[in-house]
């Protein structure tokens, strides 16, 4: 959150600076990214190593500490998302616009998706087989043989998205609408 109030001028540059901008530092982060971990010397206390074939040698290059986020983690992920804001303004407006009001509301929608997929993950438990007073712990402590697969996990996460848009584009347009103090931390 430091690094978008810092960077929050290059943002308010005429459309071909900002992306000029966006563009040189998002490349310069990927490739200090890949520079620094490739040496393997700074940036994340998990050393990487070929491991027996090029896909698990690349995933254990990608594979930075996120909690608490290293300079590495940073890099790779603020790098290649700069590149993509630099291309932003040439999607077209109906893509754009969910972006947009996500964006607008990102406490509404942070608050919402928890409830929403707890919800959603009992609501499974339920379907196989499993009772709801099972799930009213920590999701470390679901009970075993409980969960989906990964395409499974992609269906949920679209379905959490299509949920939550009508309650976050009405949030944006209530804050448009009002101006009070506190719906700026929404």
């Amino acid at each position: 959150m430091l690094l978008g109030y810092g960077t929050a001028a290059v943002f308010e540059e005429a459309q071909k600076r900002r992306n000029a901008l966006l563009l040189t530092l998002g490349m310069a982060a990927t490739t200090a990214f890949v520079a620094i971990r490739a040496v393997g010397f700074y940036g994340d206390p998990n050393p990487w190593q070929i491991d027996g074939g090029v896909t698990r040698t690349l995933i254990d290059f990608l594979n930075t500490t996120k909690y608490p986020p290293s300079l590495l983690f940073l890099l790779m992920t603020l790098g290649p998302a700069s590149v993509l804001c630099s291309f932003a303004d040439r999607v077209p407006e109906a893509i754009k616009q969910p972006f947009i009001i996500f964006g607008r509301v990102p406490f509404a929608f942070y608050v919402a998706h928890l409830y929403l997929i707890h919800t959603l993950s009992v609501g499974l438990g339920v379907i196989q087989g499993f009772e709801a007073h099972q799930f009213v712990t920590g999701m470390r402590f679901f009970p075993k043989g409980y969960g989906i697969g990964l395409p499974g996990v992609y269906v949920v996460w679209l379905l959490v998205i299509v949920l939550l848009y009508p309650f976050c584009k009405w949030v944006a347009e209530f804050k448009a609408r009002r101006h009070e103090w506190w719906l700026s931390y929404v």
